[in-house]
């Protein structure tokens, strides 16, 4: 990369992070998605209907950026429909990316990858959003879960979208918790680049509020591997073990396709309980089970308001896609 261009990034770059500190979401905007994605349209980003869902509703596709690029980002949103802080955090990214364009990086972004069940927890929330209402959204199936299977309307069209790229750089399916968690954590496809793990780790650990625990250990048991902390690695099933009776995840399918120098997925909580931290999984389900039903839990938590939830998120984001402007 020229000197000029390395400079270029540096500032826009810089530009990012400072709008990326930013607040600009409401709970309120997970009923006006569509609105708001229109909205990035007309400040120039390339919104397209790359499918429509079981229910009828447009899924799009959003580009912002040079489309001569090299380096591409892509990221879905909304695969888990109850997870609702994840088409924020992609609308969050997108009003950003179209006042402040990246002249080196193409994103490519699904917002709602799942509008249909997105739309029904939009709907149930009540005018002032609580944590026990959050915690009760159960529309939900699972997407992710299912991505490299035809079950889902929804997942044959954002796979044929992808399939159109002839690269991607770096990968991210968001998700939360969507619970009173010990802690906060992120995983991390094996295949990743070491080196930009490392770094990301070190930036999110920098910029997370002290209050908030990167985990140690993954509470869900499903990583055995801590990769720094608050970092699991989630190992990728091989191609020909995937199949009808064995579907693979987003980040397998991208993983397979274009082994981008980074993949991975979010895991934000809604709240933090530090007496939960040597709990077992059955008494961190307890404990929210507890919390939905009488809106009362025996233990001391703290919740995180939204805007600090999108600016992890986005921190999280961001300092990958500085190891891209940097490769």
């Amino acid at each position: 990369m020229s000197e000029h261009k390395t400079k270029s990034n540096q500032r826009s770059v810089a530009i990012l992070e400072e709008e990326f500190t930013g607040g600009v979401m409401e709970w309120a905007d997970l009923k006006h998605l569509d609105t708001l994605i229109q909205q990035t349209k007309t400040l120039g980003a390339y919104v397209e209907e790359i499918g429509v869902s079981g229910e009828g509703r447009s899924i799009y596709g959003v580009t912002v950026g040079n489309e001569q690029a090299s380096p591409r980002v892509v990221i879905v949103a909304g695969l888990h429909a109850a997870e609702v802080i994840a088409p924020l955090t992609a609308i969050s990214i997108l009003q950003t990316l179209v006042c402040h364009k990246l002249p080196t990086v193409q994103f490519c972004i699904v917002p709602v990858a799942d509008p249909d069940f997105v739309s029904r927890n939009a709907s149930e929330l009540p005018t002032t959003v609580t944590l026990q209402a959050l915690l009760n959204l159960n529309h939900q199936r699972d997407l992710e879960g299912h991505f490299t299977t035809d079950t889902y309307l929804e997942c044959v069209a954002i796979r044929q979208w992808i399939e159109r790229f002839n690269r991607v750089d770096a990968y991210f399916s968001l998700h939360s918790a969507h619970c009173i968690s010990p802690g906060l954590f992120f995983y991390v496809g094996n295949t990743s680049n070491s080196v930009w793990v490392s770094q990301v780790a070190s930036q999110v650990a920098n910029t997370t509020p002290d209050w908030i625990s990167l985990l140690s250990h993954d509470p869900t048991g499903l990583s055995q591997n801590a990769l720094s902390s608050g970092f699991f690695e989630l190992d990728i099933p091989k191609f020909e073990s995937l199949g009808a009776p064995n579907p693979g995840s987003s980040l397998a399918f991208v993983m397979h396709r274009f082994q981008p120098q980074y993949i991975g997925a979010s895991e934000m909580p809604l709240a933090i309980c530090p007496a939960l931290a040597e709990a077992s999984l059955t008494e961190i389900d307890q404990c929210n089970r507890d919390f939905k039903e009488t809106g009362r839990t025996n233990y001391s938590f703290q919740e995180i308001d939204l805007d600090t939830q999108l600016y992890i998120m986005k921190s999280w984001i961001w300092s990958v896609v500085e190891q891209v402007t940097a490769a």
